[in-house]
């Protein structure tokens, strides 16, 4: 992942706060997945076989190799032009067990892996800088080893300061897959486990908030997710604990998301919603899997009902991060722009390690008022509110 443009124009490292005596590259992270788990007593794995139990455990990601010093790290870390690439690996993976869940969503855990998983959370969190807990849902063409790369690549550029999770449902590894829709309604299959899981956590961890950062098809896991949610609580929405829910990129059609967007708005505390002029990936989904418009793409028409139903959404935030690339001289796209550029990464990592609003981000407002763009001058933005006296990161609730 490319360094966000918040630490190349701060020049400060991702790492410079962390004291000597934790200073390890590896990286803990948490996992919770869908994937059935390969018949290999050898070595842990999860291929793309469903399962209807919930497997947990704990994967440790090591960044770059043996000749890649800690303070190397922290240096290309900080860096927009790198002098080598720091590649991530599996350097341990430990499996707790599984644990089902009934069609109440009650967790039934048996073997006792949910009560390690909460444990072993717990004592991470209560040993963070932060005690606030992120996942990370992935989307369509990924295996189990990439879920946990990228939360930890997440979870490195927000300081090492969280506890991370990676939620893996099976996909496959290509893309007939998805398009033929078979992906799809395994997607939509994982949402149940998701919504356990995120009723398990809220119960049992000692998480301040528990944020979601879902790309692309993982967008339809977590809207199906936090709809059942809704439906099995209610309105309210305090013991779950949910922060920002971070939509990237997502294939998510606008009717489906709108349908369940008044659930979302009493569940979390902020929706984030990201969209670019020339998604790709979203404009094949809409051309061959049919659905209409994603919420990813710009380009959408709203009835008077559907935009009654966005402004009513008071905890939603839109961030066209196209809107005025005419005057920044450069757009903003693909579907993995969200973590390859380092404008559009340094917002994510914003709206989940900070309380900040979209004009404290440094983010542009514009005629809607839910809707942002990326200014011109977005890093000069930046260095102006980070570098305030009176910054505070996380408020009070």
């Amino acid at each position: 992942m490319p360094t966000p443009v918040i630490f190349s124009e701060l020049d400060v490292g991702p790492l410079d706060h962390i004291p000597e005596g934790r200073r390890w590259k590896p990286r803990r992270v948490y996992y919770a997945t869908t994937r059935a788990r390969e018949r290999d007593l050898q070595r842990i794995d999860y291929g793309n076989t469903e399962s209807d139990r919930v497997s947990v455990g704990m994967a440790l990601i090591g960044f770059g190799g043996p000749e890649i010093s800690w303070t190397d790290l922290n240096d290309y870390s900080r860096r927009d032009k790198r002098p080598e690439s720091i590649d991530l690996s599996i350097a341990g993976l430990v499996e707790a067990g599984h644990f089902e869940h009934d069609e109440n969503g009650e967790v039934v855990d048996i073997s006792g892996a949910a009560a390690w998983l909460m444990d072993d959370l717990n004592a991470s969190i209560e040993s963070a800088r932060d005690r606030d807990l992120m996942i990370y849902v992935h989307g369509a063409r990924v295996n189990f080893y990439n879920a946990n790369a990228f939360a930890a690549q997440l979870d490195h550029f927000m300081g090492r300061d969280m506890t991370s999770m990676a939620f893996s449902w099976p996909t496959h590894q290509n893309i007939l897959a998805y398009g033929s829709g078979t992906d799809v309604r395994r997607a939509y299959r994982a949402a149940p486990a998701l919504a356990s899981m995120l009723e398990l956590l809220a119960r049992d961890s000692t998480a301040r908030r528990i944020h979601i950062v879902c790309w692309s098809a993982g967008g339809r896991v977590v809207t199906e997710a936090l709809r059942q949610l809704h439906q099995r609580r209610g309105s309210d929405p305090t013991d779950l604990r949910l922060g920002t829910v971070y939509f990237a990129a997502a294939d998510v059609p606008d009717r489906e998301f709108l349908q369940a967007l008044p659930a979302m708005n009493d569940l979390a505390k902020r929706i984030v919603v990201t969209s670019s002029s020339n998604d790709e990936a979203l404009k094949m989904a809409r051309i061959f899997m049919r659905g209409g418009v994603r919420i990813g793409e710009r380009e959408r028409e709203l009835s008077d009902d559907q935009l009654a139903v966005v402004l009513a959404a008071d905890r939603l935030e839109v961030v066209d991060v196209s809107h005025g690339w005419e005057d920044r001289g450069f757009d903003i796209t693909g579907h993995r722009y969200w973590f390859n550029h380092p404008w559009a990464s340094s917002d994510l990592v914003l709206a989940i390690r900070s309380d900040l609003g979209p004009a404290e981000r440094a983010l542009e407002a514009t005629d809607l008022g839910i809707l942002w763009g990326v200014p011109p001058d977005y890093p000069a933005r930046l260095r102006a509110r980070l570098s305030r006296d009176d910054l505070v990161i996380r408020r009070q609730d």
